[in-house]
């Protein structure tokens, strides 16, 4: 009986203890805030920077504005990208740079072509698409450097 008490009286300290660790790493946590966009010309310029660190020359992309209906345009990004670009790598990273923005990035991939589109989901509505598509004429520009 002695020690059936002892052992109740440790597991019921060591609960209280864990407890009292557990409430000291939450307050001294940071909560957790989200960023929000201000406008699309953010995220655009977010889209344009992950290009530029990708290395995209303005040559290999057009932007154009797609009518969704009489109150909202969304803007399609054409991007022609050499055969080793490597899409999912792009994507990969655009997707981790959006995340804190609480938005989403699923992307489908055509075959036989292996070109990605890549959407920017906000809410529920795509805000932006981004269209990969492989263009063998840029091997010859692309070293294994770049």
């Amino acid at each position: 009986m002695f020690k059936k008490n002892n052992g109740k009286k440790i597991i019921t300290g060591l609960l209280v203890l864990s407890c009292a660790v557990s409430g000291i790493i939450l307050s001294a946590s940071s909560p957790y805030k989200n960023e929000r966009l201000q406008d699309g010309q953010q995220l655009d310029s977010l889209i344009q920077l992950h290009m530029q660190e990708a290395r995209i020359l303005p040559e290999q992309f057009r932007v154009r504005s797609v009518r969704i209906d009489t109150i909202f345009t969304r803007k399609e990004y054409r991007i022609e990208v050499p055969s080793r670009f490597s899409k999912t790598l792009f994507h990969l990273n655009l997707d981790k740079s959006l995340d804190r923005f609480e938005m989403d990035t699923p992307a489908k991939v055509h075959f036989p072509s292996r070109d990605m589109d890549i959407y920017v989901y906000s809410n529920g509505t795509v805000l932006r698409s981004i269209r990969l598509t492989t263009e063998p004429e840029l091997d010859s520009l692309y070293t294994e450097e770049n």
